[in-house]
C-alpha cells in the first residue's frame, strides 16, 4: 500500500492469473462473498446485481448493514455504499487486464465528518486484513476454481 493512504481511505491491488470474466463472476456473487471475505459472515442482494439494486451483509463484528451498488459497469467494476452515522462507507471494485494478468484492485473509504474517527475504529483493521482477503479471491480464482 502506498503511504499516502490513511486509515479512513485506502485500497490494495493484486494480480491474478485467470480471466476477467471468471474474476468477474466470483466478485459479483454476493452470495459468495463471506468464502473469501473473511470479514463477512454473510451477504444477500434483492434483485439482480447492478446499478442500485439494494442488499445486507452481516459483518464478522457488528450489527447487519444494508447497502446499495452506487457504481457499476458491466464486467469492470462496481461500488456499493453503506450508511454510517453523518457519512458513508464506500467500498469500490474494479477488474482491469494487463498482458495476461486480470488485477483486482478494491477501494475502501469512510465519508463525512466523522471518517476520521471510523479510519480508527474500523479502517485500521479493515487495511491490515485487505490484502489476506484478496488473497483468498486470488486463491479460489487460480486454485479452486481451474480444477
Amino acid at each position: 500500500m502506498s503511504k499516502n493512504q490513511s486509515s479512513y481511505h485506502f485500497h490494495h491491488t493484486i494480480g491474478i492469473n485467470c480471466e476477467q470474466a471468471e474474476a468477474w463472476q466470483l466478485l459479483t456473487n454476493v452470495s459468495d462473498w463471506h468464502k473469501w471475505d473473511t470479514e463477512i459472515k454473510k451477504a444477500a442482494i434483492f434483485g439482480e446485481f447492478g446499478l442500485g439494486v439494494r442488499g445486507e451483509l452481516i459483518p464478522k463484528t457488528g450489527p447487519k448493514l444494508s447497502f446499495e451498488i452506487s457504481e457499476y459497469s458491466e464486467g469492470n467494476f462496481y461500488a456499493f455504499k453503506t450508511k454510517m452515522p453523518v457519512g458513508y462507507l464506500l467500498i469500490k471494485r474494479e477488474l482491469y487486464k494487463k498482458g495476461k494478468i486480470t488485477y483486482f484492485k478494491d477501494d475502501i473509504q469512510f465519508t463525512g465528518l466523522l471518517k476520521r474517527l471510523f479510519g480508527i475504529m474500523l479502517g485500521r483493521d479493515f487495511k491490515t486484513v485487505l490484502p489476506e482477503v484478496m488473497q483468498n479471491f486470488k486463491h479460489i480464482l487460480e486454485n479452486e476454481h481451474s480444477k
